[in-house]
């Protein structure tokens, strides 16, 4: 393995400890703190400040995360960043935010699609996790283009 990929693993290693810190916040009722920490780790992901990746779209938000890597890490990058959008999702929803948490659901399950769509040899968890953010999203907000996504990765019904 070289340099970079030993570097990008050793990140991804760093963002799932981030997302078990917001889930650990989460739980303590600790939501201020929660939504900081994903915050933190959604500027150190993408080397930016929330505000200018707020004005990014999801699909260059996927392309930057992808930018440069090999096929398998920039994966890995897409799930790790779905990953943090699912427990952002759950922190909102337990804080009744219901919107934002809909929001975060829905472009973590569309950065999981994208990831499914394109290799069929995605593993069961990820198909096991992005029904569990279907099952959070109410049908009739889902996203045309996240509809499409379902309907190529065979999980429309």
């Amino acid at each position: 393995m070289d340099t970079r990929e030993d570097y990008i693993l050793r990140f991804i290693g760093l963002l799932r400890q981030a997302i078990a810190q917001i889930l650990n916040y989460r739980v303590a009722g600790r939501y201020d703190e929660a939504l900081l920490a994903a915050f933190s780790a959604q500027e150190k992901l993408f080397g930016r400040k929330t505000a200018e990746l707020a004005a990014l779209d999801l699909e260059e938000l996927l392309r930057l995360l992808r930018l440069d890597e090999t096929n398998a890490i920039g994966r890995e990058k897409v799930l790790g960043y779905a990953a943090l959008l699912r427990e952002t999702g759950l922190v909102y929803e337990a804080m009744s935010r219901h919107d934002l948490a809909v929001g975060c659901f829905q472009l973590a399950l569309h950065g999981m699609l994208t990831v499914v769509v394109e290799d069929e040899n995605s593993p069961d968890e990820v198909r096991t996790l992005m029904r569990d953010l279907l099952a959070r999203i109410p049908p009739e907000q889902l996203h045309a283009p996240v509809m499409e996504l379902l309907r190529r990765a065979g999980e429309a019904n």
